[in-house]
């Protein structure tokens, strides 16, 4: 919205959501780190209504939490939450999948075609926004609003657990071995692919499964000595 005294563009208290959420969940702002209610408003240059405005719905998130007479704090990513993130996961990926092969109209199927390719420059931002975007296609197509509202919203809480525990593991790989982890997870997304084009619920189901599985295994094994996690 534009200020009628000044004509400076003004952040609502959804703009300020929507950008703290964004940046906590692709570790601009790090896990642990501290700020005051007072400091986002500056950045903002908005009132401190609606900077509580959003950090009530942040905390409701689990994405920050109240540090009484500090101010607040980016939650530190816990594995009991992430254990549960994957089952919720699980649950919501599946049954959208299977939703999507009964309703899903042969236009919407073969847009599933983008994502047999991943990007090639290897940049970890670019791959997790071509993998987060695969997903979110296959639940907010599912022909139900709420279970698609619901699956992208915790799809999209992966974003901060995948970065931090990419990122660890590319510190340690030989040369060569990041881009062939990269292309079996496209292989993977491929196979889905064609058993939702083929409306194969049994077979679809099943990929899906082993392939949050096997993301869920590989973060585990990243994160259990990352100093974020709790």
């Amino acid at each position: 919205m534009v200020s009628a005294d000044s004509g400076v563009l003004a952040m609502s208290g959804t703009d300020v959501y929507e950008t703290l959420r964004s940046e906590i969940l692709s570790c601009d702002m790090q896990p642990g780190s501290q700020f005051q209610e007072r400091q986002i408003a500056v950045r903002f240059n908005v009132s401190k209504s609606p900077v509580r405005d959003a950090l009530i719905k942040l905390q409701e998130q689990n994405l920050v939490e109240v540090i009484p007479r500090k101010g607040y704090r980016v939650t530190r990513i816990s594995l009991t939450d992430a254990r549960e993130l994957y089952e919720m996961r699980l649950i919501l990926e599946r049954e959208a999948i299977q939703r999507l092969i009964e309703t899903g109209d042969a236009t919407t199927l073969e847009g599933l075609d983008c994502f047999r390719d991943g990007p090639d420059d290897g940049v970890l931002e670019d791959w997790n926004v071509y993998n987060r975007n695969f997903h979110v296609y296959l639940v907010r197509n599912c022909g139900n609003s709420r279970l698609a509202r619901l699956g992208i919203e915790t799809i999209e809480q992966f974003d901060r657990m995948t970065h931090m525990s990419v990122s660890r593991r590319l510190t340690d790989e030989v040369p060569g071995a990041k881009q062939l982890r990269l292309r079996n997870r496209v292989r993977e997304h491929g196979m889905i692919i064609d058993a939702v084009q083929a409306r194969d619920k049994r077979r679809a189901a099943t990929l899906a499964r082993e392939h949050i599985e096997g993301s869920r295994k590989r973060l585990f094994d990243a994160l259990e000595s990352a100093p974020i996690v709790l």
